[in-house]
């Protein structure tokens, strides 16, 4: 798995390592579809923050007032705490195993005809958990803009055509998800989150322990090694579909595993009523376009649909 240096892309007081490096990043999306990212802007001091809040929170007994208080019952669009046992199956016939806590920009507004943004459900009487993970959320935003208008510029896109287009009313979420141990070998079908590719123009994901797995565009599963500073940058669906293909979603699972985890995934959206269709220069004019228009909010609601769909399937046997 290539590590990108992040600090080499964003310097530009070294042209000729920073050309190179912005070389290996797009090879590495072609050729894999994800990278790992090193030197980027999110300090250590931060990240260990981050996780041991999410550790704090994901650890309180499940009938904690504060942890029911923050029960996405209470929220708006999906935001607040979901118990393990009531995560979606994004593929068929799948079960899965973790909890999670989901939040976004906090915007006061509320978005209610279709939730792309609005307050967030903070569990109460725990402003170091609110302070920290917005914190954490917000470092995420500065790096998403320097990968956004990095890959506008290995795709040659107009300048902002990403970027411009991440606003704080964009339906761009985080979520602490915790992996709990499974100690007896796992039916076939449970996991911890089930194979899917995100919604988004991409994602940024860093883990506790090893326990996340990645497909390339070959169809080869590669168990990612990782540690909590190396930040995984995926490919999502939107980026596929601006790039006709060229660059493909990265479908990713997690098995069980008898360690527990934890992952802290920052969805990094453009702006939902926008509408992506393949760009021209990447059309072959004798095929035509691989895919059709789709806006950011049309594909997230899709795609929750179908994995509520397979959950109720599930649900019924």
């Amino acid at each position: 798995m290539q590590k990108i240096d992040v600090n080499k892309i964003t310097n530009s007081s070294n042209p000729i390592d920073r050309k190179d490096e912005l070389e290996r990043f797009k090879n590495a999306l072609i050729k894999d579809s994800f990278c790992l990212l090193v030197n980027h802007t999110i300090s250590k001091e931060l990240i260990d923050k981050a996780y041991d809040q999410s550790k704090l929170f994901h650890d309180m007994d499940d009938s904690d007032d504060r942890k029911q208080a923050a029960h996405y019952r209470f929220a708006e669009s999906g935001r607040g705490w979901s118990p393990c046992g009531e995560e979606s199956a994004y593929s068929a016939g799948t079960k899965a195993t973790c909890s999670a806590f989901d939040m976004c920009y906090e915007v006061e507004e509320l978005d209610k005809e279709y939730g792309n943004f609005g307050p967030n459900l903070w569990p109460p009487e725990m402003p170091d958990f609110q302070e920290t993970i917005y914190d954490y959320f917000l470092a995420c935003s500065k790096l998403e803009k320097v990968i956004g208008s990095s890959m506008e510029e290995i795709l040659d896109l107009e300048k902002g055509f990403i970027t411009s287009r991440m606003t704080e009313k964009s339906p761009s979420t985080m979520r602490l998800i915790f992996y709990p141990e499974i100690k007896e070998d796992p039916e076939e079908n449970l996991f911890g989150i089930s194979a899917h590719t995100d919604y988004e123009i991409f994602t940024l994901l860093t883990q506790s322990e090893k326990g996340s797995e990645l497909k390339n565009p070959d169809g080869e599963w590669t168990y990612v090694d990782s540690n909590r500073y190396e930040i995984i940058l995926m490919i999502g669906d939107m980026t596929e579909v601006i790039s006709n293909g060229l660059i493909k979603a990265t479908p990713h699972r997690v098995p069980p595993t008898k360690w527990e985890r934890y992952s802290i995934t920052r969805f990094c959206a453009i702006d939902g009523h926008h509408i992506v269709e393949p760009l021209e220069q990447f059309i072959d004019p004798k095929v035509g376009p691989k895919y059709e228009p789709i806006s950011q909010q049309k594909n997230i609601r899709d795609g929750l649909a179908e994995a509520t769909a397979n959950s109720d399937a599930m649900n019924d046997i």
